[in-house]
């Protein structure tokens, strides 16, 4: 339909050309011919078709009015005037025509433009992703570049939707049937569109679009941009997934590896000592009863061994359940100190704790076992008959342990390794005996009980654990199994 105003400008403006070739040029019909096509090309560029067309008609008619005679009359007087008015008319029709095609190329040419710099932006932020969800980015560059308002994203491979809103206007049965059949869906009366996404052969799922209506091959380019999104992103999961079958083989390895050395040390030491019981029978009562305590000891030693990979291997099943009850942390150091035996008289363990400390509710074995965790990884990194000085806490809810030792102390890039599973540090095996488990076990205890841990030290100058458990009660634990 014409435009009211362009419609009126096309006229006047044509109206204006014809009254000054009359009025001020006094031109002949041929120039004001030529003239007035001028003025209808150049309506043609600027307006609509049928605004042209309107133009070109006027143009014939002020013509005939004003250069072809008898003039200031819309007649003719003789068969000439006809077929210049006729030929003219044509001319202009043709012009209009053709004008108004190259605007409307030019108007496409320039809109595929903006759809192909959109499509790139979306490929770009797909590319430098760096880690972000990529769904959820697919569907936030959608809504920004397109000015969307609604997406869903349907991935076939884990037959989800991913929407941008809560409470989306667009039907899930119409997105499972674009995926499944690659067919095309449109609603114009209320914006929607729902198609395919596709890579080739294979479908990677649909999308659905909701305030913007796209030609189809903008579509069919969205699709495939957004299935090399989803590829990639499926590509890089299946990759860490990988990664993470490596590692935990890696880690089962390196667990099997450590188990074997540091069993094979007491192993040896009982084998030694038995065979002296059974084959000597010159020993006194004195040397029968060093070898017998030192049986026992490496028999101890076993058992913890054995112990902690026990509860890493819980830890890691997730069947490790909590039993939860009130717990005194003063109760807890004590246990945890005496449970070293031997090892802990070997430095001097300085024990200092706020009065009337509440209660933390939790394991209380598993607990136990945290800080002892933490005191014996101080008595294997301090030197002999050297302090280690153990506190604990109370503070906006929270009860907090730290045990702090005058070992060596860890550099930057070991504090951030010092909580994974076997890590050793710097010190290999031959200088302090360990599978690496302690600290991690450690850690997994502390976090199943809403707790933390951290770590202070400086080379040289020795380190500080402290855990930080909430003071709650009994209702407010996680009672699942970790």
């Amino acid at each position: 339909m014409p435009r009211p105003l362009p419609t009126l400008a096309a006229l006047a403006g044509v109206f204006g050309v014809a009254c000054f070739c009359f009025y001020v040029a006094h031109a002949n019909a041929t120039v004001a011919a030529v003239i007035l096509l001028l003025a209808v090309l150049l309506t043609g560029i600027y307006a609509n078709i049928i605004e042209a067309i309107l133009a070109s008609l006027a143009a014939t008619l002020l013509l005939d009015y004003f250069f072809i005679p008898p003039v200031k009359a819309i007649t003719i007087a003789d068969p000439e005037g006809w077929v210049a008015l006729l030929v003219f008319l044509a001319v202009s029709l043709i012009a209009t025509n053709l004008s108004t095609r190259l605007h409307r190329q030019r108007d496409e040419l320039l809109q595929q433009q903006r759809e192909t710099e959109k499509l790139h932006a979306l490929s770009r932020a797909m590319l430098f992703s760096s880690g972000e969800d990529m769904r959820r980015l697919i569907l936030n560059k959608c809504m920004e570049l397109f000015e969307f308002g609604d997406v869903v994203l349907f991935e076939s491979a884990t037959g989800q939707f991913h929407r941008s809103q809560a409470v989306s206007s667009l039907n899930d049965e119409q997105l499972w049937r674009a995926a499944r059949n690659g067919s095309i869906e449109e609603d114009r009366e209320a914006q929607i569109t729902v198609f395919p996404v596709t890579l080739g052969n294979k479908t990677f799922g649909s999308l659905g679009l909701r305030g913007a209506l796209l030609p189809q091959a903008t579509l069919q380019a969205l699709g495939s941009t957004v299935a090399v999104g989803l590829a990639q992103a499926q590509a890089q999961e299946a990759a860490s997934r990988a990664e993470a079958v490596r590692k935990s083989e890696e880690l089962k390895s390196v667990m099997l590896d450590a188990l074997a050395h540091d069993l094979k040390t007491p192993l040896t030491v009982i084998e030694a000592a038995t065979d002296v019981l059974l084959n000597s029978k010159e020993l006194s009562d004195e040397q029968r009863r060093d070898l017998i305590e030192g049986i026992h000891e490496e028999e101890q030693e076993l058992k913890r061994k054995v112990g902690e990979a026990i509860h890493l291997a819980r830890i890691d099943a997730k069947r490790l359940q909590l039993q939860i009850e009130p717990v005194n942390a003063r109760e807890l150091i004590e246990a945890a100190v005496r449970s070293l035996g031997e090892r802990a008289a070997t430095h001097v363990i300085a024990i200092d704790y706020a009065s009337n400390l509440p209660p933390v509710h939790g394991d209380r074995e598993l607990l136990q076992e945290a800080v002892k965790q933490l005191l014996d990884n101080a008595t294997k990194y301090s030197p002999p008959r050297s302090t280690i000085n153990v506190s604990a806490t109370a503070a906006n809810g929270t009860i907090s342990i730290s045990v702090r030792d005058h070992g060596p102390g860890l550099t930057e890039l070991e504090q951030t390794r010092v909580f994974d599973k076997f890590y050793r540090g710097r010190y290999d095996r031959s200088a302090v005996q360990g599978t690496g488990m302690g600290l991690a076990i450690a850690k997994e205890i502390l976090e199943a009980h809403g707790g933390k841990i951290t770590l202070e030290s400086q080379v040289g100058q020795g380190s500080q654990f402290s855990i930080t458990l909430p003071v709650g009660r009994e209702a407010d634990m996680d009672k699942t199994e970790i």
